[in-house]
């Protein structure tokens, strides 16, 4: 295998495209693929180029922290939900619903309620969820706070 041609798959990786993608662009099979980038990354390897191995690793961090932000949208079955529904359950919570309470209501998991809400795009409103959040946990230590004051 000539080391030019290493080079352009790793770079290719590099660039933002994942395996199948070089797999497909190289006409090579995905485990062809993750062959030559194992040889790059060798160091006993002739192939051995630290910086490309560097910046393959690197890249290739980025990806999986990519794919990890994403979860589930990345999988086989998506979303089962849209940005709208999501919105309407933020604005629901916010206007002082609980998640349990909304979970009853619309009948699914609040962990999945949760993961609606947080995972909605709009940088404005998730800055206001983080805001209620925080008054909330404010109200709740002040609340407990009180109560034991009294007694």
């Amino acid at each position: 295998m000539d080391r030019d041609y290493l080079n352009s798959v790793a770079e290719y990786i590099i660039n933002e495209h994942t395996i199948e993608q070089a797999a497909q662009h190289f006409q090579k099979s995905p485990s062809s693929i993750k062959k030559y980038l194992a040889k790059i990354r060798d160091e006993s390897a002739p192939h051995y180029d630290a910086v490309i191995a560097e910046r393959l690793k690197l890249a290739q961090a980025k990806m999986i922290l990519a794919g990890q932000k994403k979860g589930g949208a990345t999988g086989k079955r998506g979303k089962t939900y849209d940005e709208a529904t999501a919105k309407m359950y933020a604005e629901a919570y916010l206007s002082g619903l609980s998640i349990e309470q909304l979970a009853q209501l619309a009948q699914i998991p609040k962990t999945t309620l949760h993961d609606m809400i947080r995972g909605i795009e709009d940088e404005e409103l998730q800055k206001r969820i983080n805001e209620y959040i925080i008054n909330k946990k404010v109200t709740i230590t002040d609340k407990i706070n009180k109560t034991e004051w009294k007694r």
